[in-house]
């Protein structure tokens, strides 16, 4: 090897090495992948709500060079479409799933919200918050998700449910909303987090709804970050039971302090250990 030669291989090796060191996936390139269990990695960008929507290119960027390469928000829908596809593409993202609520899919806005799911290549849309009082208001509104999913499906769309801690919480003659949700057959988001918070297992749901999680909602089970102090959860018996389950994406959810990067950043360190 001669000297030049040399020199340029000591510069790129202590670039490599500088990547290394600092987690920083940005050395990667758009295009790269991270991957745990061969499930890729996004992001809620309600973990950085009160950061992004202040400059949306600006967050797309940030989280890119930490590692994700999906980003999920209901918040995309209201901004101009081409502009998002445009910082999309610049940072080489995609949309992970997207978030519905009842009257985003009435007739009078079906159309838009499937244009917009069809123009962003989404096949997974889920109902993030419902909350009834009665068992019976529970399977009602089950069988209406049901409904919506029919519509969905010559589209190639599943539609699924998003839970949070009351639906394992709550008990009606013994049994749990997140019950009813499971018995219809719908597809689910599995917010592990959650479950691990409301005192259940996030593998015991992963194995029994096998097939029916496309995603997680990777939140930490206590403390600020996936991985970090405070966090109870198993993420490899998590993950394990995820890829068994079939789950492509695990999105990032760190809600506890939502202005600030540091959570979703200290997130994918821990994951891309993991990978």
């Amino acid at each position: 090897m001669n000297a030049m030669k040399r020199r340029e291989f000591i510069g790129l090796s202590s670039c490599a090495a500088l990547a290394g060191a600092c987690g920083c996936a940005s050395f990667a390139g758009k295009n790269a992948r991270m991957e745990v269990k061969g499930i890729r990695i996004g992001v809620q960008m309600w973990s950085v709500n009160d950061l992004w929507k202040k400059n949306p290119a600006d967050a797309l960027r940030r989280l890119k060079a930490m590692g994700y390469d999906g980003v999920q928000s209901f918040g995309f829908l209201a901004m101009d479409h081409d502009e998002l596809e445009r910082m999309l593409g610049d940072n080489g993202l995609e949309i992970v799933d997207m978030p519905f609520y009842m009257k985003t899919v009435a007739p009078d806005s079906f159309s838009r919200f499937l244009e917009f799911c069809q123009r962003f290549r989404i096949g997974f849309v889920f109902e993030p918050w419902a909350d009834y009082p009665t068992a019976a208001e529970w399977r009602r509104h089950a069988d209406e998700l049901m409904a919506v999913a029919e519509r969905f499906r010559p589209y190639g769309i599943r539609v699924g449910y998003h839970n949070h801690q009351h639906e394992l919480r709550r008990h009606y003659e013994g049994v749990t909303p997140l019950e009813f949700i499971a018995e219809s057959g719908l597809a689910m988001e599995l917010d592990v987090g959650h479950v691990k918070l409301a005192g259940d297992s996030p593998v015991h749901w992963l194995e029994r709804l096998k097939g029916r999680v496309p995603s997680i909602h990777a939140k930490p089970g206590g403390g600020c970050s996936v991985g970090g102090s405070g966090d109870a959860n198993d993420w490899n018996a998590i993950f394990a039971a995820a890829s068994a389950a079939g789950t492509k994406w695990a999105i990032v959810e760190c809600e506890t302090r939502r202005n600030t990067y540091a959570d979703v950043e200290a997130s994918a360190r821990f994951l891309r250990h993991m990978a």
